[in-house]
């Protein structure tokens, strides 16, 4: 044995003295909260997207943006000429003054009944009339109404009424033939130009929201638990992005074994990450602790171990801990409040067997 070999075995030998003449030091196990924090990647999507087309035939005056501009929710994209949208004015039109018509005989055989000059048979001809030409009108509005829904121009019936009376077919025609855009977001890039005819679905524009974002986070299945409840962020250059989950069943994707969980942000900041790879946080529920120093666990076979005072004698308990924070290890499980575990030297009185202390040297 060498002279390093043998000072190890004197102190070893010694070791228990000491321990006798100078017991370890002891805290005591305080209460506390703790929560389990961990990261994981996450694919970024769009949160809307929209390749736009109208329902009609139509030709192509004007574009009005190119690709990579950003846009505000009702800015003009494209101008369009679509002889459809002014027959859809002109049926319209001809149902409110067949309404209209159909109102003054009503009130004029009304009007006989009262002076015996009708019977009341006639005067409720006239009441199916009016039923069936308002019949006629709504359905005139609402196959118009339908057209400027894929314009996304917004509108009522009585005030487009009275741009109609004031205006015209042709020039109101003109006016409305315009897509606009249903949200704020980038242009992806127009599929037409000036002068173009295009059919009825024919794509116009695509959009790409900038505002919102949906990601898919990528999480193992002993973890799925873990990010239930609690706060999930993306560290953006600005600050933190918090992550707002989407109500839906995980999803298992077999090509990696993982569960993918969904969450939407608004963030345009995220949305211009559409298709990269972010790492993003999760901060779980906080659950009650019991808080040591980091130097009071051990690991010993697979397991953390805490040693308990019992009286004059100190007892190894297994622990289930969880990640430590500034110094301090969060207990979940195995030890009681209060409990006095030992603070120092907890690593040498677990393992002072001799066979695992001392090293012999040739």
């Amino acid at each position: 044995m060498t002279l390093k070999g043998f000072a190890l075995l004197i102190c070893v030998w010694l070791f228990p003295l000491v321990l006798a003449a100078a017991p370890p030091p002891t805290v005591s196990a305080t209460s506390g909260s703790w929560s389990a924090e961990t990261r994981a990647y996450a694919r970024v999507s769009a949160g809307q997207e929209a390749v736009m087309s109208l329902p009609f035939a139509a030709q192509v005056l004007a574009v009005k943006v190119q690709p990579g501009v950003r846009v505000a929710a009702g800015d003009e994209l494209v101008r369009v000429d679509a002889p459809e949208l002014r027959q859809r004015l002109a049926d319209w039109q001809q149902g409110r003054h067949q309404l209209e018509l159909a109102r003054q005989r009503l009130s004029v055989l009304t009007q006989a009944e009262r002076e015996q000059a009708v019977t009341r048979h006639e005067r409720l001809l006239g009441a199916q009339g009016v039923a069936q030409a308002q019949a006629g009108a709504r359905r005139a509005w609402e196959r118009l109404a339908a057209d400027l829904d894929y314009l996304h121009t917004g509108a009522e019936p009585e005030a487009l009424a009275r741009r109609l009376d004031k205006q015209g077919i042709r020039a109101l025609a003109q006016a409305l033939g315009v897509l606009r855009a249903p949200f704020s977001g980038v242009v992806a890039g127009p599929a037409v130009v000036p002068g173009q005819q295009v059919a009825a679905g024919q794509a116009l524009v695509e959009l790409e929201s900038l505002d919102q974002a949906y990601l898919e986070v990528g999480v193992a299945s002993d973890a799925l638990d873990a990010w239930q409840g609690g706060e999930t962020v993306w560290h953006s250059t600005s600050g933190l992005v918090i992550l707002v989950p989407v109500p839906a069943a995980p999803r298992y994707d077999p090509g990696t074994g993982l569960w993918l969980l969904r969450y939407s942000a608004t963030s345009s900041a995220l949305a211009r990450r559409d298709g990269d790879w972010v790492r993003v946080r999760h901060q779980g529920t906080a659950c009650p602790v019991l808080w040591v120093p980091s130097s009071a666990v051990v690991a010993r076979n697979g397991k953390s171990w805490c040693l308990v005072k019992q009286g004059d004698d100190f007892k190894p308990v297994a622990v289930h801990v969880g990640s430590p924070r500034a110094g301090r290890v969060p207990v979940l499980d195995g030890l009681a409040a209060g409990a006095q575990v030992v603070s120092e030297g907890a690593y040498e009185l677990l393992y002072r067997d001799i066979k695992s202390l001392i090293r012999f040297e040739d």
